[in-house]
């Protein structure tokens, strides 16, 4: 019965030893002189570096299966629905931009209309003409010039 705890006992420790020296990851160079790299060099070996290899994660968690061609499919479908987006978000925001460069424009052209004096007319309900007086085109151009501001302000 001793023999057999004792026994135990000695391949506990090897196993032990033997995990703990598995991740270690050995460097040589072989007879052709081409660099290599093993967890257990050949015998006659001296190694020139190890590089300690991450021990398995013992959270129980599989490793993530190989994605089949059908999760493959829809990560790739997936992708290419937010670039869709992600391009008509952009023109939608060009198109905006595009839209308040016009407003702008439009907006400076009406006070550079108004400030160059001269007589404004403009049409009431009835489709009659009349003309603005001084104060009435300076209101306005006030009022243009306010609006101009407003639209082009970046």
């Amino acid at each position: 019965m001793n023999t057999r705890l004792v026994a135990c006992q000695i391949a506990a420790a090897l196993l032990f030893l033997s995990a703990s020296h598995a991740f270690a990851i050995c460097k040589w160079k072989d007879a052709n002189g081409r660099t290599q790299y093993s967890d257990a060099p050949p015998a006659g070996v001296q190694c020139e570096g190890t590089i300690k290899a991450p021990p398995p994660s013992s959270s129980g968690a599989a490793p993530a299966a190989p994605q089949s061609y059908q999760e493959k499919e829809m990560e790739f479908r997936k992708r290419r629905v937010e670039k869709q987006e992600a391009e008509q978000k952009a023109e939608k925001e060009k198109q905006a931009a595009e839209a308040k460069a016009q407003n702008c424009e439009a907006a400076k052209s009406r006070v550079l209309g108004l400030s160059r004096g001269g007589r404004v007319g403009r049409y009431d309900a009835n489709g009659q003409l009349y003309y603005l007086s001084d104060e009435q085109i300076a209101k306005e151009l006030s009022d243009a010039q306010k609006q101009a501001d407003q639209i082009c302000k970046s």
